[in-house]
């Protein structure tokens, strides 16, 4: 249980002194204060990373930036996109690119450069990740113009599953499935 702060401070005086009215409501009008003062600077703080920045945070980072979010986006796609727009400047070569895709799928998305095109393979999860059309305008905002991209995305096939009967798959859910193919 945290003490607020006129508690706290009440507490480190001397016994007697606790209770006399013009004490507490000096201690009251400084605890509140001071109350103010710690959230004002916990706003500061959690505000200095785009991972844990507040909504209005996350708006002022996108017109500073000059991002114009879409409706479909998350909060964390926003926050991924002002990410990718902070670190995307500088020699574009593979490894910026990696930075700008790592700000959405950190290491499930692996880029190559294969005859002369960049190629994005999302190695998981299953399917078209979330926020696709945000990740394709921020490798289209810092890749080279010239240089065309294409993209591959992993689905299940009956191939990577174990044998197993349909029978024995009859009254399973897609979830059952899933678990009992991973573990």
């Amino acid at each position: 249980m945290t003490l607020l702060n006129k508690e706290y401070m009440i507490s480190t005086l001397h016994k007697l002194y606790r209770t006399d009215r013009w004490v507490n409501e000096l201690f009251k009008a400084a605890g509140i204060k001071l109350d103010e003062i710690e959230t004002y600077l916990d706003d500061i703080f959690d505000n200095n990373y785009f991972d844990t920045c507040s909504e209005k945070q996350v708006q002022n980072y996108e017109i500073e930036a000059a991002i114009t979010a879409r409706r479909a986006q998350t909060w964390e796609d926003r926050r991924a996109a002002i990410r990718a727009k902070w670190i995307g400047t500088g020699k574009v070569d593979l490894t910026l690119l990696q930075e700008v895709v790592n700000s959405w799928h950190n290491d499930l998305v692996t880029l190559t450069f294969e005859s002369g095109r960049i190629h994005a393979m999302f190695n998981s999860p299953v399917g078209v990740p979330t926020d696709l059309k945000g990740l394709q305008d921020a490798l289209e905002t810092v890749k080279p113009a010239h240089i065309a991209i294409f993209y591959t995305f992993v689905y299940y096939v009956w191939g990577n599953w174990r044998p197993v009967t349909w029978g024995f798959l009859y009254d399973k859910t897609w979830g059952d499935i899933v678990q009992i193919q991973e573990g």
